[in-house]
């Protein structure tokens, strides 16, 4: 049900180690109908926990030094709910060497009605493109190998050492609390920054993220693409209930310039 603070107002403030329970809740919740998300969650003996293993990341991103990462929180203004938020990552210091720990799920709305295509363009990867070289038995940690080695290839061609740049580690929306502008407003608040600085901005989004950031001026640089039923195949994990098939998913790697001022 739509809530009914739906049409009421909502601030921009610092995230707090006591917002962290609510955060991870909502991450669990956005991320419930991602199908990336939802074939670890079916792991027959290890079943990924995506809320549960987000306070770690809050206290880690929350405990870098001033300058490093930015986490915010959308507040309704009538009930003091927490709506969403965003982690931005920056690297605006041209001597400082770039490091790819601070790097976090893919970054999504938790919208389940973005409209995605599978359509493969000419810079797409798909998942037998990418050498696989984890030494991990099990087939779905050898998938979380492949797609962070693609990921940190990308970030290894966008971002060298030197180069000046804004990101999206993570951006959350509450399911209840879409289409209110909250993704929008989380992330002018990254892009108002990187326009200040000069600075491109760029993404490693999933699926639900997509429409969101094209309508903030990202595009599309490259994919990769995942026949997830391959991978299930591999544990015998069946697809969701009603379904034939677990489907093709695609990460999207977009890229906003800067405009000027």
């Amino acid at each position: 049900m739509p809530s009914s603070t739906d049409t009421s107002s909502f601030s921009l403030k610092p995230v707090v180690p006591s917002d962290f329970p609510a955060m991870a809740k909502m991450c669990g919740l956005a991320f419930e109908h991602d199908r990336h998300t939802m074939l670890k969650a079916a792991h027959p003996t290890n079943p990924y926990d995506h809320a549960a293993g987000m306070t770690g990341a809050f206290e880690y991103w929350l405990s870098r030094p001033a300058g490093k990462l930015e986490l915010t929180k959308a507040v309704d203004d009538a009930t003091g709910e927490i709506l969403g938020f965003v982690c931005w990552g920056m690297s605006l210091d041209p001597n400082t060497k770039q490091t790819k720990s601070e790097d976090g799920p893919p970054a999504e709305e938790g919208d389940k009605g973005a409209e995605v295509s599978v359509e493969q363009p000419n810079n797409a990867s798909s998942t037998d493109d990418v050498a696989s070289q984890g030494t991990s038995p099990d087939p779905l940690e050898q998938l979380e190998e492949m797609t962070s080695s693609h990921l940190a290839a990308f970030q290894e061609r966008v971002m060298p050492d030197g180069v000046r740049c804004m990101y999206v580690i993570t951006i959350t929306v509450h399911p209840n609390h879409q289409r209110r502008g909250i993704g929008p407003a989380l992330i002018k608040q990254g892009t108002d920054r990187a326009d200040a600085e000069g600075v491109f901005c760029w993404v490693h989004s999933s699926e639900a993220g997509v429409h969101t950031y094209q309508k903030c001026g990202f595009e599309e640089d490259d994919t990769l693409q995942i026949d997830l039923d391959d991978w299930a195949r591999k544990l015998e994990i069946k697809p969701p209930a009603g379904d034939d098939r677990w489907g093709i998913y695609t990460f999207k790697y977009m890229i906003r310039q800067p405009k000027a001022a």
